[in-house]
């Protein structure tokens, strides 16, 4: 008896498990995918429409309903997969258009969202009634530098020979003020006004005494990045960021230098030293489904250094979301007579109106390019690493952001020519960054 019952059992198994795994029919998954999508039941939908996917059911009723439930769970670039398969079959649709135009907007596809605009019935353009003003964000952003070795910098210098001079930053900041604008439905403009006062030290061994003498700068930046949306996700960015910059002249009738990697050297009975330096590049982007691939190239005159930067950037989204995404890029910069090559990598977290993200750079930057031209490493000492986390909150219409780096640093000593050695000293500065950004 109990050998019949374990058999009964064993039996009801094994057919319960070929039951599971027997195909699925069309009516069974158009029925069911009905049911719950009247009943609101979004995960279920999206369980067995990829499932009947997967066994080669597929149609449009199918792709719609699984669109909207991956909208409903907050996986816009999953829904917009599904929903642009739904208008490739019926580009009539008013609720699929409807759903695909704020699929592309809430996922950050603004320009597309807008472009998709155009495409929809009369109908559903009255009721979103789409309203372009002139200034569609405005951001007002600050960043605090700290040099964490200075006070003993000032003091001590193991390393230090007669004649010897090097120069130690004390601190920046840096305030920027940027308003982003709609020239068309395709094309946005971004730009950004900044100035950033520093304080800084020019330090001399003098037979074995460190003088120290402290003296100031200011530095202007105007950044311009242009945004065309190709179509099909494609964007083509173009961007220029001009730097108008000044520090006082300790070393009047003598070669004066300093805001850069390397010496900026020039003779001069002026109190202040001028400068003036451009950057230029673009980048081209394909946001796809689940991956965002972007090549860019720029060149530029910084600390009077010709210098070229060509990289790639990726960013993955494997939820069909922006609630996780790693991401990572490589650049190679040439700066004659020298090249090297820049890592970054990171991870982004967004857990309802909260975002976390975490990055690490490896690799030396000097006069160095990021985000398409909006960062740039043109202090006198040399990044060699940069780690950091950054906190967002998204509000109804406003993004408030806060975050923090750690910087390992490296810098050249002069001689009492003020020409460039090989001999080199090392500081860390941490990096304090907040800002404000309203949507308009």
């Amino acid at each position: 008896m109990g050998k019949q019952v374990v058999f009964i059992i064993l039996w009801w198994f094994i057919t319960t498990a070929n039951a599971q795994q027997s195909p699925l029919s069309f009516k069974q998954v158009d029925s069911t995918t009905y049911a719950l999508y009247l009943k609101q039941d979004w995960k279920p939908i999206i369980a067995m429409g990829k499932q009947s996917r997967a066994e080669g059911i597929d149609f449009y009723y199918l792709k719609v309903r699984m669109g909207i439930a991956y909208f409903k769970e907050n996986k816009m670039l999953s829904a917009i997969q599904l929903l642009e398969e739904a208008y490739a079959v019926n580009s009539y649709d008013v609720v699929v258009q409807e759903y695909l135009y704020y699929a592309y907007k809430y996922s950050g596809l603004v320009l597309e969202s807008r472009l998709f605009y155009d495409k929809m019935m009369k109908t559903l353009k009255d009721k979103i009634n789409l309203d372009l003003p002139f200034v569609t964000d405005l951001s007002f952003n600050i960043l605090i530098t700290n040099n964490l070795d200075y006070d003993e910098q000032l003091l001590t210098d193991i390393n230090s020979e007669n004649n010897d001079i090097r120069f130690i930053p004390k601190n920046y900041q840096l305030f920027s003020l940027g308003m982003s604008h709609l020239l068309s439905k395709r094309v946005n403009l971004h730009h950004q006004l900044s100035v950033m006062p520093t304080t800084s030290v020019q330090q001399e061994n003098e037979g074995g005494n460190l003088v120290n003498e402290t003296y100031k700068g200011n530095e202007s930046r105007y950044y311009a990045d242009v945004t065309v949306s190709l179509g099909n996700r494609w964007y083509l960015d173009t961007y220029f960021n001009v730097i108008y910059g000044n520090y006082d002249n300790l070393n009047v009738e003598n070669t004066a230098m300093l805001f850069g990697s390397g010496p900026r050297r020039i003779t001069s009975s002026s109190s202040t030293i001028k400068y003036t330096d451009v950057v230029f590049g673009g980048s081209l982007t394909k946001a796809s489904y689940f991956i965002r691939n972007s090549i860019n190239v720029s060149v530029s005159n910084l600390n009077d250094y010709n210098q070229f930067q060509v990289g790639y950037s990726m960013s993955l989204y494997p939820l069909g979301s922006t609630l996780l995404i790693p991401f990572g890029s490589i650049q190679y910069q040439n700066q004659d007579p020298d090249s090297n090559v820049v890592f970054t990598g990171g991870l982004s977290v967004t857990i309802d109106k909260v975002s976390i993200t975490g990055f690490g750079t490896i690799g030396e930057m000097s006069n160095f390019i990021a985000n398409n031209g909006a960062i740039i490493y043109n202090q006198s000492a040399t990044v060699l690493n940069e780690f950091g986390a950054s906190f967002q909150y998204f509000g109804k219409n406003a993004i408030v952001k806060i975050g923090y780096s750690f910087m390992e640093m490296e810098d050249n000593y002069y001689n009492q020519n003020f020409d460039l050695t090989t001999k080199t000293f090392g500081f860390n500065q941490q990096n304090i960054t907040a800002g404000i950004t309203w949507k308009f």
